[in-house]
């Protein structure tokens, strides 16, 4: 998501009375370590920002050091932004993991914050000295934020890939330990990353940053659908991060891992304002859903499956803004720093890991049976096809669309909802179908087909002898 960040400036001072080493408590949600966005300053709430971090104990925090901050002309650095942040970080709990996110053109070096410097050996040299000057403190340096979004970056594809090209080496050399993350791909953007490995970036990033805090989503994580015809999973999905990682070993990088450095969900209670949903739907859910999302998306990173996730860090730690929209409500408290359901669970799951049973997603397709005809049947004349499916589920997404009847491959009908019988979740229906009757002699299969709502499709296959 596009934030309209507050300065560095004030971030920092704001953080930097965060305090002296806090005692250290290892928390871990699952498979991915948790995280927390901290990247905005909370006026007037500086007295509170001590306990937030003590209580939450992320094993990781983000934060955003802005380029045209630090370096308002060329060469010249605000080391006090330098020092606030070093300040900050040394007031963390100890072994406490941060990932500073390096963006905004300045003025000097391009036509605006989203445009892509005239030089990129300028954000090179911007990125090394950043890199010098926090140490090895900072864990991961993750460049830029959500650049395939135009609001975020006006450059190509191609034009990004120079960026990271310029800042790898040059922060791999201050800083051999980094981690360098391709910054975070909004809502699963596995189509943008695709554009960049086609540019030549794949030598120039160890991991891979996503976001799934998409605006206005309402949905489960466990919720998906496929994109059609496929079983990938789409980018609007919380798990949608499964086909950035297909994208990833297609193009060799299946071993690196994927760092979520935003997920969440908004508790406006406004309609959404964003997109194509704007004033059609909810732009967000309850506090209570809040929390229960944050659990399962915690849990679904937990799986074993997804072990390649290696961070998934909370977008944010607190509400914006006053005004009630999708955007100022993904805080974990409130404007005012009151703790929202979604604080504790997130101080649950840091402290105690995972503790939901089951598996993340339902990805059995529904129950599909065919009663006639039977395996190895001999028939003349017409064929009587009877076939039922029950969905396997209550979401949504489990949903029964169809069902498609063929033989050998060619379509004979499909049963729906209007000419067959459904009730209580099962769709059935039967036909005598004429057409066998000018089948070949000799085996023929003849199979019923049924996907639900999320794309998950159930097969069953019969052979059939015509005398």
């Amino acid at each position: 998501m596009r934030h309209a960040r507050k300065p560095f400036r004030a971030v920092a001072a704001l953080l930097a009375v965060a305090g002296t080493c806090l005692a250290a408590l290892v928390g871990s949600a699952g498979a991915a370590q948790d995280g927390l966005n901290v990247t905005f300053g909370l006026p007037g709430q500086n007295a509170h920002i001590q306990s937030v971090i003590d209580r939450l104990h992320p094993t990781w925090i983000r934060v955003f050091v802005q380029w045209n901050e630090v370096e308002p002309a060329a060469g010249t650095y605000d080391t006090a932004l330098i020092e606030n942040a070093k300040a900050f970080f040394a007031a963390l709990p100890s072994g406490t993991k941060i990932d500073v996110v390096l963006a905004d053109t300045p003025s000097w070096a391009g036509a605006s914050a989203a445009s892509p410097p005239s030089n990129d050996h300028a954000f090179g040299a911007f990125a090394n000295y950043v890199a010098n000057a926090f140490g090895p403190s900072v864990t991961a340096y993750e460049i830029w934020n959500e650049e395939d979004s135009p609001s975020n970056w006006s450059g190509t594809p191609a034009d990004y890939a120079g960026l990271l090209e310029a800042a790898y080496p040059a922060i791999k050399s201050a800083n051999p330990n980094a981690t360098v993350i391709l910054g975070g791909l909004g809502a699963n953007d596995y189509l943008y990353l695709q554009q960049l490995y086609q540019a030549g970036a794949g030598h120039s990033f160890d991991a891979v940053g996503v976001h799934t805090d998409d605006a206005c989503s309402i949905t489960s994580p466990y919720a998906f659908a496929y994109n059609p015809g496929t079983t990938q999973i789409n980018r609007w999905s919380f798990l949608g991060f499964t086909t950035v990682h297909d994208v990833m070993a297609a193009n060799g990088d299946g071993a690196k891992p994927i760092y979520m450095t935003e997920l969440g969900w908004s508790t406006t209670q406004a309609t959404c304002s964003a997109g194509s949903s704007a004033g059609k739907r909810a732009g967000g859910v309850s506090d209570r859903t809040q929390a229960k999302y944050l659990r399962e998306a915690y849990h679904c990173l937990a799986q074993p499956q997804y072990s390649y996730v290696a961070a998934a860090m909370w977008f944010d730690m607190a509400d914006f803004g006053k005004p009630d929209n999708f955007y100022n409500r993904y805080g974990l408290l409130s404007y005012g720093l009151s703790p929202k359901p979604s604080f504790t669970a997130f101080a649950t799951e840091s402290a105690r890991g995972d503790t939901l049973k089951g598996g993340c997603g339902n990805f059995a397709g529904p129950r599909l049976h065919m009663s006639n005809p039977y395996n190895g049947e001999h028939y003349k004349g017409p064929l009587q096809i009877a076939v039922s499916a029950r969905r396997n589920g209550k979401a949504p997404g489990d949903a029964i669309g169809q069902i498609e009847l063929s033989s050998d491959g060619k379509r004979i009908m499909y049963i729906n909802k209007v000419d067959a019988r459904y009730s209580h979740g099962v769709l059935s229906g039967s036909i005598d179908w004429q057409g066998a009757k000018y089948l070949a002699p000799g085996p023929h299969v003849i199979t019923a087909t049924v996907n639900n709502a999320n794309g998950v499709t159930s097969t069953v296959k019969v052979t059939v002898i015509h005398a």
